[in-house]
């Protein structure tokens, strides 16, 4: 099925600003490229943009026929660097929006909390001071309030946001009442949704939920999906399979990749852009910890591990000989679970893992397991931290999880697909942060925002505990009808090493259309009065 705007005024232009994050640039504009195919006028556009390497380089960004208007982060902290900040008018900015707004924004960029270097290893530093990081969200805000006012956008698209533009946009997009929709993925094969709120489960979920009027293809489909979790854990589209099994050593690979790598660095270096953009890592420190002190800085801590703290660590195998237990699966550091979804927790998984550790019932364990991601970035003082947790067991990264889950009477999340999982796997599951799935009714879940609460939320959840299939598959039937199937990170990210579903055999054009299509749709919902 096609859809159009035929809802809507064409004689209307329709007014955009995009949120992306690199190559994500290019898929907004050729979502903007199919809104306009439909038949619907486009009006005044804007994008925030975040890395400039990519801008720079986007064949897409150079052809893009219609005209628009760019915000840039590198250019806004480069204005932060020369002009101070305004901190009456950012309080004003801060009163408007939701309470903690702009330290949300500041502590859900990565780059700004971890460094440039957050991808590759852990690093709790501060790396600007207070004055600077205020006077980045300030002149955002003065820069964004002023294309609001030019484009006087209708809805604003994006992905989840992860960089202190994106979120200060759409925070106060949504102060000013304006509809936002950001694409995620739904953890569902290769579903994708664009969300009408930024953390928990978007409406249009939420009333498909409640009309419950799918159809018998969607709910075979759920069923088939409820069984897979249980079996063998969700696969979708864009898991990363290879840091799944551990990152490979390949030194004559990297030896070879050398002279490439060097000269990118050179040409960044002279770049007059580029060298200033916060967000670019550069070549050299990528090549040198990916291809290097990763995968060594991997192997020395798991031989750490297994001889000086093996009466800590636990295979899936011996779990039975534990007892009773809990299991709460880390996240990897910087992620978008904890430092939007999960805020408190962004940097204090260690205390999480000692509150929790020490909220059990009499007799009950806490298992731990590492996210395969973090394995070569930690420094191996964060596990010796751990261990000093009482009552904690860990569980080596690129072991499966699923045996974990069904084995434990209890998984706490702060948000990821294991929870997802655990629920369907009939386990009861305590939210300590606010993912999609937060919506689910009934007794699966329980909720703690408050540490002081959670010895009781344990207990309660464990005595009222009650699984219900019905809502599950309805949970599911509403992500697969309210989504679109689009192998984004495969496919058009061309992101190397992801789990794929359709495996290059439909065109990026066709993925496109239906990307397109399905965008249409979602702004015709959020648009109606």
């Amino acid at each position: 099925m096609r859809y159009s705007m035929e809802n809507s005024n064409h004689n209307k232009p329709l007014n955009i600003i995009a949120t992306t994050q690199g190559s994500s640039l290019d898929i907004f504009l050729a979502i903007i490229q199919q809104i306009e195919n439909s038949g619907q006028k486009l009006g005044h556009l804007g994008a925030v943009v975040s890395f400039a390497r990519h801008f720079k380089d986007s064949e897409v960004v150079r052809d893009f026929a219609h005209p628009i208007e760019y915000l840039k982060e590198w250019e806004v902290m480069e204005q932060a660097r020369t002009s101070p900040c305004n901190l009456q008018e950012l309080r004003h900015f801060d009163e408007e929006m939701e309470p903690g707004a702009v330290w949300s924004a500041i502590l859900a960029d990565r780059r700004l909390i971890y460094g440039r270097y957050s991808k590759y290893i852990q690093d709790y530093r501060v790396h600007f001071t207070d004055e600077e990081l205020f006077a980045f969200a300030y002149h955002h805000l003065v820069n964004f309030n002023a294309m609001l006012d030019r484009i006087k956008p209708d809805v604003m698209i994006g992905f989840t946001p992860v960089t202190f533009g994106e979120m200060l946009s759409c925070e106060l997009a949504e102060a000013r009442g304006i509809p936002s929709l950001q694409l995620h993925s739904s953890r569902i094969q290769n579903y994708f949704s664009l969300n009408d709120i930024m953390n928990g489960t978007s409406r249009h979920f939420v009333k498909m939920i409640e009309k419950d009027a799918f159809k018998p293809a969607t709910r075979a489909l759920a069923q088939a999906v409820v069984e897979e979790a249980v079996k063998d854990g969700l696969t979708y589209e864009g898991v990363d399979n290879a840091i799944a099994k551990g990152r490979p050593f390949q030194p004559v690979k990297a030896i070879k990749a050398l002279p490439g790598v060097v000269r990118g660095q050179v040409n960044k270096a002279f770049d007059p852009v580029m060298r200033k953009d916060n967000h670019d890592p550069g070549y050299i420190m990528p090549w040198l910890f990916q291809n290097w002190v990763q995968p060594l800085q991997e192997r020395l801590i798991k031989f750490r591990l297994d001889t000086f703290h093996s009466d800590r660590m636990v295979a899936p195998a011996d779990l039975a000989e534990l007892g009773d237990y809990a299991f709460y699966p880390l996240h990897s550091e910087p992620e978008v679970a904890l430092q939007v979804l999960g805020r408190p927790y962004h940097k204090n998984q260690i205390e999480l893992m000692r509150n929790l550790a020490a909220s059990l019932p009499a007799g009950m364990k806490l298992v731990v397991k590492e996210h395969p991601r973090s394995m070569g970035l930690r420094p191996f003082g964060y596990y010796k931290a751990m261990f000093e947790i009482p009552n904690l067991y860990l569980v080596h990264a690129h072991h499966a999880s699923n045996p974990v889950v069904a084995g434990s009477k209890l998984v706490a999340v702060v948000s990821g697909t294991i929870g997802f999982e655990a629920i369907m796997m009939q386990k009861p599951v305590l939210l300590l942060g606010i993912p999609k799935y937060e919506g689910l009714k009934g007794k699966m879940i329980g909720k703690c925002y408050n540490l002081f609460e959670l010895p009781a939320k344990i207990r309660q959840l464990l005595a009222e505990y009650a699984f219900d299939r019905r809502h599950v598959e309805n949970f599911i039937c509403a992500m697969v009808e309210g989504s679109v199937a689009v192998d984004l990170y495969s496919n058009l990210l061309k992101k190397p090493g992801r789990q794929s579903y359709t495996d290059g055999q439909v065109s990026a054009e066709e993925e496109l259309k239906n990307l397109g299509e399905y965008t249409i749709r979602r702004i015709q919902e959020v648009m109606q009065p």
